[in-house]
């Protein structure tokens, strides 16, 4: 089974290529999944030093730490992203070498693909046999990102500006999925690279 990272900017579609990935067979997983396992959980073990950092308002003593404040902080102040991204990172690559050790031993999967918006900055795209990044052009990108969290434009571009740059993700890509244009596009582009993927690593 072969590790596959899997990267691209907000809203670029990583997501939708992801599930047809899934749909081809392949074993897919998300970084931010794992990371929203060990976060939002009541009993996180991150509470403590969350609530140290963001503020007691942050967590709710039924529901844990509130998901939408923490979403926005996130985005607007760097330094407790930083923060975040410094405790949890560990724990879920921990968990994702994990997960894929144990499937590796059943022999069920072709590839592993593990997607993460942080594969290429955190430097763990190292740790992949191969990477792919996923884009869609400015103007989509945009739009899809004031459609989907009902934002300004102003927001969407503090959102967009606060990832790393799209152009040093493309730099180490080993294979691109364009996703601009419809679903239908995004689809045969994933096929494109999915048999791609296959022939580079002798799969019949």
């Amino acid at each position: 089974m072969f590790k596959i990272g899997l990267t691209g900017g907000i809203c670029s579609g990583k997501t939708f290529v992801l599930n047809v990935f899934k749909e081809l067979g392949c074993y897919t997983i998300r970084a931010d999944d794992i990371a929203k396992k060990f976060i939002f959980l009541p009993d996180s073990e991150f509470v403590k030093e969350i609530i140290d950092v963001f503020g007691e308002d942050i967590y709710d003593e039924n529901k844990g730490i509130k998901k939408e404040e923490f979403a926005k902080i996130l985005f607007e102040d760097i330094e407790k992203r930083n923060f975040i991204n410094k405790i949890v990172h560990p724990r879920v690559l921990k968990e994702q070498n994990m997960i894929y050790k144990d499937l590796a031993e059943t022999k069920i999967y072709d590839f592993f693909i593990y997607e993460s918006a942080l594969l290429v900055e955190s430097g763990n795209y190292k740790n992949f046999k191969k990477t792919i990044v996923v884009y869609t052009n400015s103007e989509e990108q945009y739009n899809r990102l004031m459609e989907r969290d009902k934002i300004s434009h102003e927001d969407a571009e503090k959102r967009i500006k606060s990832q790393f740059p799209l152009s040093e993700k493309l730099k180490i890509a080993n294979y691109i999925i364009d996703t601009t244009g419809d679903f239908e596009n995004a689809r045969a582009k994933t096929f494109e690279a999915f048999h791609l993927m296959k022939k580079d690593f002798n799969i019949k």
